[in-house]
């Protein structure tokens, strides 16, 4: 059995950090009859799962709950949440291509009151011609793109 200091020591997190996670229940520990919190080989495993968890993006409260699941459940989150992840990238790669379109061409110019258009809507099908042209899918200057909207 290891007190809290030791604990922090090895697994490298604060002591605060390791009485958070016992008073939010994700890591019950034991205590002596002095009443510092011990851990046992058994809370050193749960702590390295949560710091797995934690390094994969996961929110202490989801953590709670994978952790008790059974070993299909936590895989079926663990797909779930790779598939946040890979929509999270492709919006990323969406600004990413964006941003590179203004850097190379300047900002493109506002719609005009008489084109009937939302400045919202002329701004998403911007988009979409720029997401489409890094892809690869259509063959566009920027300003064919920008005259297309």
């Amino acid at each position: 059995m290891k007190k809290t200091n030791d604990v922090s020591k090895l697994v490298g997190v604060t002591r605060r950090t390791l009485q958070y996670y016992d008073d939010v229940g994700i890591l019950l520990t034991e205590r002596s009859e002095q009443n510092y919190r011990l851990y046992d080989q058994q809370a050193l495993e749960t702590l390295w799962k949560i710091l797995i968890y934690k390094e994969m993006g996961f929110q202490l409260r989801e953590i709670k709950q994978l952790l008790p699941a059974p070993n299909e459940q936590q895989r079926d989150y663990l797909r779930l949440h790779m598939r946040k992840i890979r929509r999270q990238v492709e919006k990323l790669e969406d600004q990413l291509s964006f941003i590179s379109f203004v850097l190379k061409n300047g900002i493109p110019r506002a719609p005009e009151e008489q084109e009937g258009r939302t400045y919202a809507a002329s701004l998403a099908d911007l988009k979409k011609s720029v997401r489409e042209n890094a892809a690869g899918t259509i063959e566009m200057s920027p300003s064919e793109i920008q005259n297309q909207i």
